[in-house]
């Protein structure tokens, strides 16, 4: 049996670090998705963010994630109304809480993210059902995922 993908919310952090260390864990986390095994999900937001932090920390690679972003397609989760987002503006700066607010509404199966300071606090985690996880425990999360399909 064919294994459905695995959905992920990328982060600002998450893919930037895929960006800067391919290498890394959220650079493998990006070649699942190149592969197919992985589905990325993003919010608008995360896309804008990342299109104003390289522009302003690492111009060389803006025309290069443009292009990248089209090649990976990724699935863009539904925008967050002022009702949905609201228990997260409690928590969170309105960037962080959009995007958090987004992924739960993706239904996503994992967050990755290297701003453990602000998502992976108990009263912020406790806003979704899924795990706020940086990108090592996310692979290790699609790897306890894949397993059973490939036993067969």
């Amino acid at each position: 049996m064919a294994a459905p993908r695995y959905r992920i919310f990328f982060d600002t952090s998450a893919y930037i670090a895929a960006l800067l260390s391919p290498d890394g864990a959220a650079g493998e986390l990006l070649r699942l998705v190149e592969a197919g095994a992985v589905r990325m999900v993003v919010c608008e937001e995360v896309i804008v963010e990342v299109d104003r932090v390289l522009s302003r920390k690492f111009p060389e690679l803006t025309q290069e994630n443009r292009a990248l972003w089209k090649h990976l397609g990724p699935e863009i989760a539904p925008t967050a109304t002022s009702s949905q987002v609201k228990p997260f503006l409690r928590e969170l700066a309105e960037g962080d809480a959009l995007i958090l607010c987004s992924a739960r509404l993706s239904k996503s199966a994992a967050f990755v993210t290297w701003n453990t300071r602000d998502f992976m606090r108990p009263r912020v985690s406790a806003l979704v059902d899924f795990p706020v996880v940086v990108p090592a425990d996310g692979l290790k999360l699609f790897r306890q995922w894949i397993e059973p399909f490939l036993d067969d």
